[in-house]
């Protein structure tokens, strides 16, 4: 539900620092006023000694039911990307920070995670097509497993499918470290359980394994905890953190509008949507809908295609690993005997949508396609994608007549 937010409190810092980071003074208007949104006290640790430092964690009350802009911007260490077969893995490493978890559908399937310890790494993976570089959606299965001097360190360790305003889609988590030193990162990369079309089609059906080292080390964490945070008015404002550059590192895009064909659905008593702030939404995600002639490739036989595009309303980042369906209606009566589920589907054009090939269905302007949503994306969020994208009704469109 959009409300607007008429207070903003901020309730405090959940992290502590054994270390010495602290917020100099005020915020300015760019959100900081040194240049990396604070400034590290001076302390009378030798250079080469251990230093634990637990950047703050701010949390806001009054969040809305939507994208917001949050506290900071996350410092991180990029990799150098990894080729294995046709995955091209980007690896990166920040400090350990909270995040939510979605596993269902309902308020008590949202978790609220928080670091266990502050020794250690966030880990964060993104998986792209070595050719197109279109970013994949594995939604389970990426096991890593750590090693130090050739020893195993802890357990294997299961990651999360994530969203995130500044790497898009991906997957990570925290990862515990007890000591310094140089540390071998096993990558294990299960098939796409998506189906793949055009230029990926029939790939990415092979278990894959790529490994990387990193150091970890007072410098390293000196370095991610270079932190900008926000002035402290923006905390909650509707809105989204511009994406990286996309020479920085790959981000996960999808196309505008007008780069779908077909003919596109509109609001019944809407235009036609020009940019992706123009589409209709549920819990504060963009859905684009197109029908496809049956002569397009994504088309099966004589059927028409119908394509859905959800995505966040201001990065267009795709959200994966939901399960839409669609019912059609023609003068009130229904066209489809069930509803019609919609598959989860990565293209080397269009990036990850959800579609089917509507068979015995010959849609017609003036038909009203209802989408539902019957959970919301399987993914973790991190701060300002916490509380969008749960509560998602029904979406009614309109097949425009054919000039319109």
């Amino acid at each position: 539900m959009d409300h607007e937010i008429d207070r903003r409190t901020f309730v405090g810092w959940t992290g502590a620092a054994t270390g010495a980071l602290s917020l100099a003074g005020c915020l300015g208007e760019d959100g900081d006023d040194d240049g990396n949104g604070g400034e590290q006290n001076e302390t009378d640790e030798e250079p080469n000694e251990t230093v634990d430092v637990a950047p703050p964690f701010p949390e806001i009350e009054d969040k809305p039911d939507a994208v917001y802009v949050p506290t900071h911007r996350e410092s991180m260490r990029a990799l150098e990307p990894i080729a294995a077969g046709d995955y091209r893995l980007a690896p990166m490493l920040s400090y350990p920070h909270p995040f939510w978890t979605v596993t269902g559908d309902g308020e008590d399937d949202v978790q609220h995670v928080t670091p266990e310890q502050m020794r250690g790494v966030h880990m964060m993976f993104t998986l792209r097509d070595a050719e197109t570089g279109v970013v994949l959606p594995i939604d389970s299965g990426v096991v890593v497993r750590l090693s130090r001097d050739g020893e195993r360190v802890g357990s294997s360790q299961s990651m999360w499918s994530m969203l995130s305003q500044e790497m898009g889609f991906h997957f990570g988590d925290n990862v515990p470290l007890e000591d310094d030193g140089t540390y071998t990162v096993e990558v294990e990369l299960p098939p796409l359980s998506a189906r793949t079309t055009g230029d990926l089609a029939g790939r990415f059906d092979e278990r894959e394994t790529v490994t990387f080292e990193f150091d970890y080390d007072q410098e390293f964490r000196k370095s991610v905890t270079d932190i900008e945070y926000f002035d402290e008015q923006r905390w909650g404002e509707r809105g989204a953190l511009e994406p990286p550059d996309q020479g920085e590192m790959p981000y996960s895009q999808l196309p505008e509008v007008d780069a779908f064909p077909g003919t596109l659905l509109v609001d019944p008593d809407g235009e036609r949507p020009d940019t992706t702030a123009d589409l209709p939404r549920s819990g504060d995600a963009a859905f684009l809908a197109t029908v496809l002639e049956s002569d397009h490739r994504l088309a099966n036989g004589n059927e028409s295609y119908l394509l859905v595009s959800p995505r966040t309303p201001y990065n267009r980042v795709p959200l994966p690993n939901t399960t839409p369906t669609a019912t059609i209606e023609r003068d009130g009566e229904s066209v489809t005997d069930d509803p019609v589920p919609l598959g989860q589907t990565i293209d080397g054009e269009f990036g990850l949508h959800y579609g089917t090939s509507l068979e015995g269905v010959d849609l017609r302007a003036g038909d009203t396609v209802t989408l539902t949503i019957r959970s919301p994306p399987q993914v973790a969020r991190h701060q300002g994608y916490d509380t969008a994208f749960l509560e998602m009704p029904p979406i009614e469109l309109r097949v425009p007549e054919a000039d319109a």
